[in-house]
């Protein structure tokens, strides 16, 4: 245990000083960084951020993460993060098309400083990235989910006319991420086409109470490379 506590708040540490280090600036209540300030279109942005402790209550609230996304993007314009004890959150998003990346945090009021990621054309040919969203997050049941995405290549351009398949995994244990988990068995729920543009929709009626997760996947093909999307995590709720 005391292992763990020395590691978050070495981690912690860490960011700010990384953060300081960047801006010449006084420590601020609110701090959000990036692991990297370069990256290429394809790769994922990882967030990392602090809440000074002064603003911490008994029980931590989520924090806002403000995106401004350049023209093109299907990224939301914020998403919420839940901070641990130590006040520590973390999100990470892929980069689907490239310019100026602009994030900011907003806890209970206060705001981080805005941050700039600069999201350059991959240097890989044939690289996708798969995007997915889904609303509303907390649906009833009966109600359907309506889910979003787009399909790109290595320049963000939208790669038309290709299909991808649609799974769920329902489970009130697992909150869903961005990382793969092959214990997990993910159950097929159907396929989409991308249109002329990249994009792609599709809808999941909410049947029963529970937790509900959902992925995006791309085959890949002679000409992309496979690529899959981010987990979006629901919570069905009786009407």
């Amino acid at each position: 245990m005391c292992l763990v506590l020395l590691c978050t708040v070495t981690i912690g540490d860490e960011i700010r000083e990384k953060y300081n280090d960047i801006t010449n600036d006084s420590p601020n209540q609110v701090i959000i960084d990036s692991d990297s300030h370069d990256v290429e279109i394809g790769d994922e942005i990882i967030l990392k951020g602090i809440i000074d402790k002064s603003l911490i209550g008994g029980a931590p609230s989520d924090v806002v993460i403000l995106i401004s996304a350049p023209e093109g993007s299907l990224a939301e314009t914020f998403i919420l993060s839940s901070p641990d004890q130590h006040g520590m959150f973390f999100y990470k998003l892929p980069a689907d098309v490239g310019g100026m990346w602009g994030f900011e945090a907003l806890y209970n009021g206060v705001y981080s400083p805005k941050i700039i990621v600069d999201v350059v054309p991959s240097t890989k040919t044939g690289k996708t990235t798969l995007t997915l969203s889904g609303w509303p997050a907390y649906p009833r049941v009966g109600d359907e989910v309506v889910f979003k995405g787009r399909l790109t290549d290595s320049s963000g351009k939208g790669v038309p006319n290709r299909e991808i398949g649609y799974q769920s995994y329902s489970s009130d244990n697992w909150s869903g991420s961005n990382d793969s988990n092959s214990d997990i068995e993910w159950d097929p729920l159907g396929f989409d086409q991308t249109d002329e543009i990249g994009e792609y929709n599709f809808k999941i009626p909410v049947i029963q109470e529970g937790g509900i997760n959902v992925r995006v996947l791309f085959p890949g093909d002679g000409q992309y490379s496979p690529s899959e999307s981010k987990v979006i995590s629901l919570m069905g709720k009786n009407a």
